[in-house]
């Protein structure tokens, strides 16, 4: 039998623990990131007035094939030419101005889901486009911060080879790019005391675990944002289309159902089939119920079959299209009028955003173009490099040594720190309570409309972020 230091036998027995308890089922479905990223659409210098609820003649046809290739590709890590540029706050480290960690290298576990079901690298490239940054312009107080890849297919067997690798590499934290097959390995991480950290969630358990930090918004933020827009177009009977899952239905009853009665909308369901959706038929379920608006929570392909047949059936009533964004480049005029949202401030709205957001948006779009990425820059890649440069301004406030516990310890009583492209976190003070694991509770709605020449773009509807949680009723 095969020799094991004491530590890596023990992770692996809890592997085959954590392995006999779950479940074989892949979560299919990118809930909330696709909300801040996806496709990218021709934008003018004006930005014109929004006209909520506003559908237009609209003249489509949906039977179409469409090949779209929803994961954008990218060939590895940023080269020596990525820029210098950063522009976080001057003086966020003052108080640890005299911490000198040189010739220090903090090793960091990097998981992606790469080369499966679910490809995709941008959310693995954003995030070492921001290291190389970040130790270029001097590391964390002079340690240089080394990620350890390892690349996961999104199964939950995947997910823990990943896990017990990165372990047994001795990386003091762990950050996914994306890992659909999370709720397998994150006890792993538990048990052995190293940081969880993304993004966003990818799994039910991690929303509400110790020692797992999503520095991005709470998933029940985006049955929110559609339910604040109906109510401010003075609508209380919408459709929610959504997809045949347990994790989509779960969702439907005891988030978007809750939070649509608090704000005194009545609620239709139309559940379509997954492998084989009739988007025809869902629409025409909608319309027989006499609904005044539609909300999907549907992955890209739905929200396409939605808003294409919404438009074919001649359906003007206002549609939010969840977080997705892909449809806006397909369908072309079908999607004029459609809102969608997001929780972090992206380079498509980034004219609507604060003076400094601007400026780090384009730091970020220089950073990505040196490094060879730029057909990334709108895309997935902005979440990971936004929260790499979250994690830097948490790690610089450790004063002792850098270890999985000051990890966690910093993170859990960071309080109140900067957000890169959207609010500021709060990590450690369960800004959305019923998952305490997320370090953020806000988001903004962004409807599709018609500039000058014909082209289409997203403008921000309202004031921009708000907080979700506070009329979530939840």
């Amino acid at each position: 039998m095969e020799c094991l230091p004491k530590r890596r036998w023990e992770v692996r027995r809890s592997a085959k623990r954590i392995f006999r308890r779950v479940g074989l089922t892949v979560l299919a479905a990118l809930v909330g990131l696709a909300g801040g990223c996806g496709g990218s659409e021709t934008v003018s210098d004006e930005a014109p007035a929004a006209t909520p609820g506003s559908r237009g003649e609209i003249d489509v046809d949906v039977n179409v094939n469409v090949d779209v290739d929803v994961a954008a590709t990218g060939d590895g890590a940023p080269d020596s030419a990525a820029s210098d540029n950063t522009t976080g706050d001057a003086d966020a480290s003052t108080a640890t101005a005299a911490i000198d960690r040189t010739g220090e290298i903090i090793r960091v576990g990097y998981v992606n889901n790469e080369g499966g079901n679910i490809s995709l690298p941008e959310l693995r490239i954003g995030g070492e486009v921001a290291i190389d940054v970040i130790n270029r312009a001097g590391g964390i107080h002079g340690a240089v911060i080394e990620p350890v890849v390892c690349l996961s297919d999104g199964t939950p067997e995947s997910a823990i080879n990943c896990a017990i690798k990165l372990i047994e590499e001795d990386v003091v934290m762990a950050y996914m790019g994306v890992e659909m097959g999370s709720e397998a390995a994150l006890g792993l991480w538990v048990d052995a005391g190293i940081p969880y950290v993304s993004s966003h969630s990818w799994g039910p358990t991690e929303r509400n675990s110790p020692g797992a930090f999503l520095l991005h918004v709470a998933t029940g933020a985006f049955a929110v944002g559609p339910a604040k827009t109906f109510k401010d177009l003075g609508i209380d009977h919408i459709a929610v289309v959504i997809q045949d899952s347990s994790t989509a239905l779960d969702f439907m009853d005891n988030i978007i159902a809750p939070v649509l009665e608090h704000h005194g909308i009545e609620m239709t369901r139309v559940v379509v089939d997954i492998a084989a959706p009739d988007w025809t038929a869902a629409i025409a379920a909608a319309q027989s119920a006499g609904v005044e608006g539609m909300m999907g929570q549907l992955d890209e392909f739905g929200c396409i079959g939605m808003v294409g047949s919404a438009a074919a059936s001649g359906f003007d009533k206002p549609i939010f299209a969840g977080s997705c964004s892909l449809y806006i480049g397909v369908l072309g005029p079908a999607a004029l009028g459609t809102y969608t949202q997001g929780d972090q401030w992206v380079p498509w709205v980034a004219e609507f955003a604060p003076p400094e957001i601007q400026e780090r948006l384009a730091a970020y779009a220089q950073d990505m173009t040196a490094a060879g990425h730029e057909q990334l820059i709108e895309g997935f890649a902005v979440a990971p490099y936004g929260a790499w440069r979250e994690i830097e301004f948490i790690l610089e406030k450790i004063e002792g040594p850098i270890t999985s516990k000051s990890i966690t310890d910093a993170f859990a009583n960071s309080g109140e720190t900067p957000g890169w492209f959207g609010p500021d976190l709060r990590c450690g003070l369960a800004p959305w309570p019923p998952e305490s694991s997320h370090c953020m509770s806000h988001i903004m709605v962004w409807q599709v409309v018609e500039a000058d020449g014909g082209t289409l773009r997203r403008i921000v509807v309202g004031d921009g972020l708000f907080d979700a949680y506070e009329l979530s009723g939840l």
